[in-house]
């Protein structure tokens, strides 16, 4: 009898490499699926406001809890965000400067920015204290710290949003800022800009932009501002 010899052969299978897609979350599925159209005009406005008023020549920036990233765009070389929604910063990777973190855990060393915006933040925040202490951290000397919150001025307005924990006073600001040793701090309310988005609308972002401008600078001499909003300027 004739033997029959065997070939065993081994098969390799090559799988492509696939990177998990990042998990979703209630936050940012809202950011992601929001703010279209003359909404994310309007934020770009603020965006510009906020960075040429306080952080032009100021660099390295972080925008802590930065939303759509409207105050990053202003200047992507110089401003980093940072979001604790891995689908939020999967989405602006490849745009954008951005890493994930939580307020009370920025993962940069001590000292490292020069300024520091966090806007419509912290009334989600159920103890802000570790924040602001982390924020102080990663100050560097003289760096400045610009948060902007709501105030009790419309609290109808302010619980509209379930996420929202708490609103803040001037005094409040003020005693948080003290705890973690920022002892230079100016406060105000926003710019009166009531009829914004009918303007941009009308005349374009140029005159809207200028109206906001006049609206900080000419109207708030006579009181006019917006009271349900407040902000804060706290330097280390």
């Amino acid at each position: 009898m004739r033997r029959v010899g065997l070939r065993t052969c081994s098969l390799r299978l090559h799988f492509p490499s696939v990177t998990p897609a990042p998990a979703k979350t209630s936050y940012g599925q809202y950011i992601l699926t929001t703010g279209e159209g003359i909404t994310s005009d309007i934020e770009m406005l603020w965006g510009r406001y906020w960075y040429e008023s306080r952080f032009r020549d100021k660099q390295p920036i972080a925008d802590v809890g930065p939303g759509r990233c409207w105050f990053t765009r202003q200047a992507p070389e110089c401003i980093i965000a940072i979001d604790n929604a891995p689908d939020v910063v999967q989405h602006y990777s490849s745009s954008l400067r951005i890493c994930q973190g939580s307020t009370d855990a920025i993962r940069f060393p001590d000292g490292y920015f020069e300024g520091i915006f966090c806007c419509w933040l912290f009334e989600h925040l159920s103890n802000p204290e570790p924040a602001m202490r982390e924020f102080h951290r990663v100050l560097k000397p003289g760096g400045l710290c610009c948060i902007v919150v709501p105030t009790p001025a419309d609290m109808m307005a302010f619980y509209a949003d379930y996420t929202h924990v708490r609103p803040f006073t001037e005094r409040s600001l003020r005693q948080l800022a003290a705890t973690a040793g920022l002892s230079r701090v100016s406060t105000q309310n926003l710019p009166w800009t009531r009829g914004l988005r009918h303007l941009y609308r009308v005349c374009g972002p140029a005159s809207a932009y200028r109206y906001m401008l006049f609206a900080d600078r000419c109207l708030s001499r006579f009181g006019l501002r917006n009271r349900a909003h407040l902000v804060m300027d706290a330097w280390k």
